[in-house]
């Protein structure tokens, strides 16, 4: 019996790649050499604010040069840094450094060699910044088994919205909406996403998040690897 899906829109931070390693090492290493005392409640600081502004950015509230010319700035006030450092070299200077990342979760290279293996059309849906996102994808060795990259930085829309989406679709080899499947780790870009585009989705809840009432994920799954049991599960 041939298989239900034909094609896997992946998501790339924390769905493949490990962002959260990625992230605290970059971010180490840019606040040492700028000075920035590197303490827990410092990085969790950034790590709030970044992600404040990456919804927003969902959201449509800010644009994503916005948040690479502000997000270091905002850092820096919220823990009383002082400094005279160009803060949109700082982040060019973290951008940098976590290209130089590709920390992937744990299965997730097997897992899309596999898929690759047994026939699956696998592209990358993210709203990472371009040029890092391929750096980090082409380190981590996972770029071979994904026919494209979709980064909303190009496109000019993000997940969640429809615009995005709808150039996925365009530009994909598989026009049956019905075998395409999308799976991602964010409520409010990926399942939110998928679901206003009539895309069948998978949730991976790594964190054990509550899941509201607002996202229909069509399946949710704690680990990448689970998604063999989602792929396979009618052939």
């Amino acid at each position: 019996m041939a298989n239900k899906y034909t094609t896997v829109l992946f998501d790339a931070d924390n769905t493949l790649l490990d962002f959260d390693k990625d992230e605290n090492c970059a971010l180490t290493r840019t606040m040492e050499l700028y000075g920035v005392p590197v303490t827990e409640e410092n990085i969790a600081a950034y790590v709030k604010i970044n992600q404040g502004m990456w919804k927003a950015l969902e959201r449509g509230e800010i644009t994503k040069p916005e948040l690479k010319r502000t997000r270091f700035r905002k850092f820096f006030d919220a823990i009383g840094f002082e400094t005279d450092a160009d803060v949109f070299e700082v982040n060019e200077k973290y951008l940098s450094l976590l290209g130089e990342g590709g920390n992937t979760l744990t299965g997730a290279v097997d897992l899309c060699r596999e898929l690759k293996e047994k026939g699956y059309d696998l592209y990358i849906v993210t709203n990472g910044i371009e040029k890092t996102q391929k750096n980090r994808l082409t380190k981590s060795g996972l770029l071979p088994y994904f026919t494209e990259i979709f980064v909303s930085e190009t496109i000019g829309h993000q997940k969640p919205k429809k615009e995005y989406f709808d150039y996925v679709l365009s530009h994909i080899k598989e026009k049956d909406i019905g075998k395409i499947i999308l799976v991602g780790d964010s409520l409010t870009s990926d399942i939110k996403g998928a679901n206003q585009s009539g895309i069948t989705c998978a949730w991976l809840n790594l964190k054990g998040q509550e899941l509201t009432e607002e996202y229909k994920p069509d399946y949710v799954i704690n680990d990448v690897r689970e998604v063999r049991e989602v792929l396979y599960e009618k052939q």
